[in-house]
């Protein structure tokens, strides 16, 4: 087999049939499932995936143990709010087909926010490592905002197409998300002994808007362009803040 498209869901059942159908190639699906209580997993092995249970306790864990999983030669992983376009999807069916002397290549994002394709704005340029040879990359313990990294060879760039990420179902599932990462990102900087302070809660965040919405292009974006640039700077001050009432509760 050639391709293994590898998922982790939890209750993602209005988004995973188009994950899946936007990779009509992969030879093998492979679905994590951390307890969804929808019809994640029945939509999914309607797709022609194999649906596996792992607990979940971390994502970098969770992703980790889905692509240990893999059988093919080639694994693409994506999250169960992603999805190919067809400019992609074709630019990897024809990578698979020739020799390489990458083991892996990072793939283009774009977001889809309150309506529109982002191409400026604080997720500007994201691309990120996704397609790699089996074996060849890991997903290192980092609780959260985890990412492949190369453990054999190098990664080269695909510039065809985009993933398109439709990580908020709104602005209110946005903030629930934003509160639960930035908790799980100052816990893990409180072991690191990072400390927080008035620099890191005020100038970090006033930074993050500036650069989104002026450097970044987001004013170009419009409204969506305008509240994603707050909305970041926003999360950049929760983070920091949990970080230092974390560090005083000690």
């Amino acid at each position: 087999m050639n391709l293994s498209l590898v998922i982790i869901t939890l209750n993602e059942e209005d988004s995973i049939e188009r994950c899946i159908g936007s990779v009509p190639f992969a030879d093998e699906i492979i679905v994590v499932d951390s307890g969804s209580t929808d019809s994640t997993a029945a939509l999914a092995e309607k797709c022609g995936a194999k649906v596996l249970f792992h607990e979940f306790q971390d994502f970098s864990t969770q992703k980790q143990w889905a692509i240990e999983q893999a059988s093919s030669r080639w694994v693409l992983s994506l999250d169960a709010d992603e999805y190919l376009n067809d400019e992609l999807a074709d630019e990897i069916s024809s990578i698979l087909k020739i020799e390489t002397p990458h083991t892996g290549f990072s793939l283009p994002f774009r977001i889809q926010y309150m309506g529109r394709l982002m191409r400026f704005g604080p997720w500007s340029g994201e691309r990120h490592v996704r397609l790699f040879r089996n074996g060849h990359a890991v997903f290192p313990n980092s609780g959260v905002h985890e990412g492949l990294k190369m453990s054999e060879g190098t990664a080269g760039n695909l510039r065809k197409g985009h993933v398109i990420h439709r990580s908020y179902s709104s602005l209110r599932n946005q903030m629930d998300k934003m509160l639960q990462y930035s908790s799980l990102w100052a816990e893990a900087e409180l072991v690191k002994g990072r400390r927080s302070g008035p620099f890191q809660i005020i100038f970090r965040p006033a930074w993050r808007l500036l650069s989104a919405y002026l450097f970044r292009g987001g004013f170009i974006e419009g409204i969506p362009g305008l509240v994603s640039s707050i909305v970041s700077a926003y999360y950049v001050f929760l983070k920091w803040t949990i970080l230092y009432e974390l560090r005083c509760d000690q």
